[in-house]
């Protein structure tokens, strides 16, 4: 219930945070068993995916802006894009009382 919306939160505070709310986000999902009803435990796997997804996406990104043509730039612009589409979509499917449909996609 509330955990869900607090690592949400974590999810859209990652871009203003440069990305220290995501770390701690990372921090609450990792090592934590899945909630047993179908509701939560799709919105868990919804945001695990979504905080490692971002933290490889995050670390290329920043190993790439050292790359010819600064190709880490777009990289963490679209990670920012995605990540509050995210976190925005799973607030919303969780204040409706919906599951994640498929919540180990990578799109929304």
């Amino acid at each position: 219930g509330m955990g869900l919306y607090a690592v949400y939160a974590l999810i859209l505070f990652a871009v203003p945070t440069l990305g220290v709310s995501a770390v701690i986000g990372l921090l609450a999902v990792t090592g934590r068993s899945r909630p047993d009803d179908r509701l939560s435990s799709s919105h868990f796997i919804y945001q695990q995916r979504t905080l490692w997804t971002a933290a490889v996406a995050a670390f290329a990104g920043l190993i790439l802006l050292a790359a010819p043509f600064a190709l880490g730039v777009p990289i963490l612009f679209l990670l920012a894009l995605w990540l509050v589409l995210r976190g925005a979509s799973g607030v919303w499917a969780l204040k409706s009382g919906r599951a994640i449909a498929d919540p180990r996609s990578w799109w929304i």
